[in-house]
């Protein structure tokens, strides 16, 4: 019995803006793949930095439902709080197939989305690049 072992994804790293509470901006780091057995379903890692010291570190999931793509982050601050929430993003004017497209599409052009803990919302804008690293 012979088996083709699947070639895994690529992981895309990039940066990212939030927007929190009243007018604040921050920034961080992601990774993302997505799943070589299920390309609708992706995972990865993210921080978020106020000026310039990580506050906030976590890992993402999400799965692709007929025109979004729709997930869960959690995440731990430096206090070793722990924290969950939701986040999505419409993709209604992007062709693509796989969360694996929607993240090489950060290498091109910014993808934004929406975030939710809680009562909290925000915004995000991700931007990916060619160079690996966190």
């Amino acid at each position: 019995m012979c088996a083709f072992a699947q070639e895994p994804a690529q992981t895309i790293h990039g940066t990212w803006i939030v927007t929190a509470g009243h007018g604040q901006t921050l920034n961080g780091t992601w990774t993302g793949d997505s799943s070589p057995q299920n390309p609708n379903v992706a995972s990865g890692t993210w921080t978020l930095a106020n000026g310039g010291q990580i506050v906030i570190h976590g890992t993402w999931r999400a799965e692709k439902s007929r025109e979004k793509w729709e997930g869960h982050w959690t995440a731990q601050t430096v206090r070793g709080e722990s924290l969950a929430g939701a986040w999505g993003t419409d993709i209604e004017h992007w062709q693509g197939k796989t969360f694996q497209d929607l993240l090489a599409l950060t290498l091109q052009e910014e993808v934004s989305g929406w975030w939710q803990i809680g009562n909290q919302q925000g915004n995000w804008w991700l931007k990916g690049s060619q160079h690996g690293g966190r």
